[in-house]
């Protein structure tokens, strides 16, 4: 027998396939509107202590409405630890207050001391939020070294400063990167492939959107002055609509977890309608709008975001189910306090 019959592979490697799975969201305007009015009224009488619980209920309901193949995700927290975080803070603040007041020089050594403790509050806040949230019983999870945080989110900011916000883009990568990169669905962590070039990509578009807007204006202007404002209010807008379609796209068409991938299409005229509509409305209605305008932006946001399976999404989440049992409770002791101010 010839030596090609002889070589006949071992194993035989086939692809995964891979198929499109859409997030939907079943929420509706006015049964969140219930929630929200009670919320308001429980947190004006009890001088904002019923706040931890209004935002515990506020994530549950979109939480638990938003799902992925035929699952709801949940939201765990315990509104005590919440609470717990928010009097920390107003001590601090109340502390901060009466130094400036009596010790001025001591307000300002509390404000350096604040700002140095930024990316400390940053990563706790993260991890407490991710922590918290689950789909299909499994964890998500942030771990990253302080170190590397405080370059993120204390000294490359500063230097974005100092260079006339010429680093800003730069900035927005590996502060992307930083927080996708270190967050993890059980064991198995996201990654983040977007380059710096991307970003900066993004923001001279807005620059030229907002140039032209200005250019546009003064031309009008010489017609009627008030047109001068329209043109630049108008630039604006469009800019930050574009601007978050543009960066909501860049996220998900390059941030992974494992062998599966996310994918968004956002669009700048039908989402730029959605912030012009839900802004417009929230000014008619004095703000009693703002339920339906949550629940609008969450249904655009599930139904223009999906994930990208490669293979068999069950064994995937068995995967990750065998990896969080030997988790334990080893993490529950470290996010006892929320301290996202």
């Amino acid at each position: 027998m010839s030596e090609a019959a002889n070589s006949v592979p071992d194993t035989i490697h086939t692809e995964k396939t891979q198929r499109p799975l859409a997030f939907r969201f079943s929420g509706e305007g006015f049964e969140f509107f219930r929630i929200w009015i009670v919320n308001l009224a429980l947190t004006i009488v009890t001088l904002g202590l019923y706040s931890p619980w209004a935002k515990v209920r506020t994530h549950r309901y979109f939480y638990g409405n938003t799902h992925l193949d035929g699952n709801s995700f949940e939201y765990l927290a315990d509104p005590v630890r919440i609470l717990k975080g928010r009097l920390i803070a107003i001590a601090c603040l109340v502390v901060y207050v009466v130094a400036e007041r009596l010790l001025p020089l001591l307000a300002l050594a509390l404000a350096a001391i604040f700002a140095l403790l930024v990316p400390y509050i940053v990563v706790r806040a993260i991890a407490f939020h991710h922590y918290y949230s689950a789909w299909r019983g499994i964890r998500f999870g942030f771990n990253a070294p302080m170190g590397e945080a405080y370059k993120v989110f204390l000294l490359w900011p500063l230097l974005a400063t100092l260079s006339l916000g010429l680093l800003f883009p730069y900035v927005l990568c590996r502060q992307e990167r930083f927080i996708i990169g270190h967050s993890r669905y059980g064991k198995q962590h996201f990654d983040f492939s977007a380059r710096p070039g991307a970003f900066y990509r993004v923001f001279l578009i807005l620059i030229g959107i907002i140039l032209l807007a200005g250019v546009a204006g003064g031309i009008l202007s010489l017609l009627f002055a008030p047109l001068l404002v329209v043109a630049i209010t108008a630039g604006y807008l469009l800019a930050f609509a574009l601007g978050s379609v543009l960066l909501v796209n860049l996220r998900f068409n390059h941030m992974t977890l494992g062998e599966q991938g996310f994918h968004a299409n956002y669009r700048a005229g039908s989402y730029a309608w959605l912030v012009l509509s839900n802004t417009l409305a929230l000014l008619l209605t004095l703000g009693l709008f703002y339920p339906w305008a949550r629940v609008r932006t969450a249904r655009y946001a599930a139904g223009h975001i999906g994930m990208t399976v490669s293979g068999d999404l069950d064994e995937f989440v068995a995967a990750r189910q065998q990896e969080q049992s030997a988790l334990g409770s080893e993490m529950s002791d470290v996010f006892d306090v929320d301290l996202g101010l």
